[in-house]
């Protein structure tokens, strides 16, 4: 059994996170916490294996939580669950070692899917000190399948003809009414996909504000590195 302990202040979303913890076989719900302190205390006193993550905490901000349990040598897996969803936010997690990212609000499929790719990566590492080189790479596998990962609602084809759009003209910047012209699709779809690129920064987003109160959004697609 892995142990799991939530982080979270909002007391609805951490029934509900420990509710998806307990569907899952094979995870033990330990405890919930909204502090750095009250973490490292049971970081110390248990064997946990996950923490589940939120970025808006009372005190300290949960990314700035990672990068101090991973200052102080604590390498215990991260996935982060939070409304925080801006490029530097969800590069910074994944730089201090986040395995996955979930913005809210997500369903339990998603959830399942983000805990299926840790006791995947589990299984690979097992108890062993030293790996091969196919080893590693079938991490790296995983690593890359879960960036490939579409959210539920979002279709494969859809997404390869926006991107397609997009890829044409690297230095454009585009709204959405423009891709949408593009592409023949509606504005409430091309919106969609342009927030699952942004996710997993395939595109840079720049709000700008026009006669009407409401922002609107530029958009500039980055080649994958």
């Amino acid at each position: 059994m892995k142990n799991v302990v939530i982080v979270e202040d909002d007391p609805m979303v951490d029934l509900i996170n420990k509710s998806y913890v307990n569907l899952i076989k094979g995870l033990n719900y330990l405890a919930s916490v909204t502090e750095e302190e009250e973490i490292i205390n049971i970081l110390d006193s248990e064997n946990v294996d996950l923490i589940i993550l939120d970025v808006y905490l009372p005190k300290k901000s949960g990314l700035e939580i990672l990068k101090s349990l991973r200052a102080k040598g604590y390498l215990v897996d991260v996935i982060m669950v939070t409304a925080a969803n801006s490029r530097e936010e969800i590069k910074t997690a994944f730089a201090y070692g986040a395995l996955d990212y979930l913005v809210k609000p997500f369903e339990f499929d998603r959830f399942k899917e983000a805990i299926k790719k840790y006791m995947s990566i589990e299984k690979v590492l097992g108890n062993s000190k030293e790996f091969k080189q196919k080893e590693i790479d079938n991490i790296s596998c995983l690593e890359k399948q879960q960036k490939l990962h579409l959210p539920k609602g979002l279709q494969r084809r859809t997404l390869e003809k926006i991107t397609k759009v997009l890829e044409k003209n690297t230095s454009k910047t585009w709204t959405i009414r423009e891709v949408s012209c593009k592409t023949d699709i509606s504005n409430v779809t091309v919106k969609k996909y342009m927030d699952h690129l942004e996710n997993i920064n395939r595109v840079k987003v720049t709000p700008f504000y026009g006669n009407v109160g409401r922002p609107e959004y530029n958009y500039i697609y980055l080649k994958d590195k």
